[in-house]
C-alpha cells in the first residue's frame, strides 16, 4: 500500500469561466452535467477559442465538484472534447499506479469527502481551494485489489438500482390491488 498527495500523482487545473453560446461547439461542462446520462447533450456550448486547448478534458481525466456542498467526483469517460466550468476541478493522473476508476471511488468515500470537506472556505457557496485537493493524501493499493474495489462498487450501485427498481414496482402493484378492491 503506497501512501501519497493527490498532487505528486496529477496535474490538478481549475476550470475556465466563459459565456455560453447558442452557436458554439464545446460542451461547457458543470456540477449538475457530471450527475447526467449524457452530458454532451445537457451541458451548455462555448466557441472553440485557442486559449481553450489547456482546459480541454481527456476520457480518463477524472472531474471534482469544488464548489458546492456535493463534492462529486466522477470519471471522464466521453470521446467528446469538453471544458470544465469555474466549479469544477479536472485531474489528470501521470502514473499508471491508480485507475481513474479506483481514485473516483476513493474521492467519493465519505471519510475522505468528510476530509475534503474540513477544509472548506466559504458558507454561502462552499469551496475547496487547489492545494486542498493537492494535499490529500491518496491511499493507493496494488492494482488488483483497485479492480476488486472498483468491481465492488460497481456491484453495489447495480444492487441499490434493482432493490429501487423492486420497490417501486412493489408499491405499483399494491397501488393497484388497492385502487381494485375500490372498484369492486
Amino acid at each position: 500500500m503506497t501512501k501519497t498527495r493527490l498532487g505528486n500523482i496529477s496535474k490538478i487545473l481549475s476550470g475556465i469561466y466563459m459565456k455560453d453560446s447558442p452557436i458554439g461547439d464545446i460542451p461547457y461542462l458543470q456540477v449538475k452535467d457530471l450527475l447526467m446520462a449524457s452530458p454532451e447533450i445537457t451541458a451548455s456550448r462555448i466557441e472553440y477559442s485557442a486559449k481553450l486547448d489547456s482546459y480541454m478534458i481527456q476520457k480518463g481525466d477524472l472531474l471534482f465538484a469544488g464548489k458546492g456542498t456535493t463534492y462529486l467526483c466522477e470519471v471522464y469517460d466521453r470521446d467528446f472534447p469538453a471544458v470544465p466550468s469555474t466549479t469544477l476541478y479536472s485531474i489528470r493522473l501521470n502514473t499508471d499506479m491508480v485507475s481513474p476508476a479506483y481514485l473516483r471511488w476513493y474521492m467519493n468515500h465519505p471519510n475522505v469527502v468528510a476530509v475534503i470537506k474540513s477544509s472548506q472556505a466559504g458558507s454561502a457557496t462552499p469551496l475547496i481551494h487547489k492545494p486542498t485537493l493537492e494535499n490529500l493524501m491518496i491511499l493507493i493499493p496494488d492494482q488488483k485489489t483497485q479492480q476488486i474495489i472498483v468491481e465492488i462498487d460497481a456491484l453495489q450501485k447495480r444492487e441499490k438500482e434493482i432493490l429501487e427498481s423492486i420497490a417501486d414496482k412493489k408499491m405499483q402493484i399494491t397501488n393497484q390491488l388497492l385502487y381494485n378492491e375500490l372498484n369492486k
